[in-house]
């Protein structure tokens, strides 16, 4: 099976406020997010750090968060992908930043149309101008398996979700001009405002 996962655990530290909670079109920025997922026929759940789970129980059904697992002797995303894949360890994580404010459901679409059709890598991600886009993207369980293996035998040198891809086999696709805009992220209220 494959479960959609909204990033919102991160530190919001340039917007200085919970991104995941801002409002855009009168919708949470969370909330746009996971409809985007539920579009393309996926279950959601929210990815958050403990500091957060309270405001988020004000919003989403409990069942439907994943706290960041404190054991795990990480930050940033990969916190929230590895406490994702310890809940659901059978599952594929299709992962969606809650900040691509953006992001278009024919992209992600297409997203799981490539890995339907070749179920021979690890992770499905897009390429823009050259660099990965990891943050949207599809981790299939098999690989974040071998991840946590490297993590619990010391063998994670670097903690980033690029070095997470390094390690796996990964099917790039080619982010198209005009879709180019669905991966900005927005970080600031200035930012926000511009759109």
């Amino acid at each position: 099976m494959m479960i959609g996962v909204v990033l919102c655990g991160g530190q919001s530290l340039r917007m200085g406020t919970d991104k995941g909670l801002l409002n855009h079109q009168d919708k949470l920025w969370a909330k746009l997010a996971a409809d985007k997922l539920t579009s393309i026929g996926l279950q959601v759940k929210f990815s958050v750090n403990p500091t957060q789970e309270e405001k988020y129980n004000n919003y989403f059904d409990k069942a439907h968060l994943i706290t960041d697992t404190q054991s795990l002797d990480l930050k940033g995303p990969l916190l929230g992908v590895l406490s994702a894949h310890l809940v659901n360890p059978n599952d594929d994580l299709f992962l969606l930043a809650c900040d691509m404010l953006l992001m278009e459901t024919d992209v992600l679409e297409k997203l799981k149309q490539t890995f339907a059709a070749s179920k021979a890598f690890e992770a499905y991600i897009f390429i823009k101008n050259e660099q990965q886009e990891p943050l949207c993207g599809i981790y299939t369980s098999a690989g974040l398996k071998k991840i946590l293996l490297m993590l619990q035998n010391g063998k994670l040198n670097k903690r980033s979700m690029k070095f997470v891809l390094s390690n796996l086999k990964v099917c790039e696709i080619i982010v198209e001009d005009k879709d180019y805009r669905c991966f900005d992220n927005f970080n600031s209220h200035a930012e926000v405002n511009e759109l």
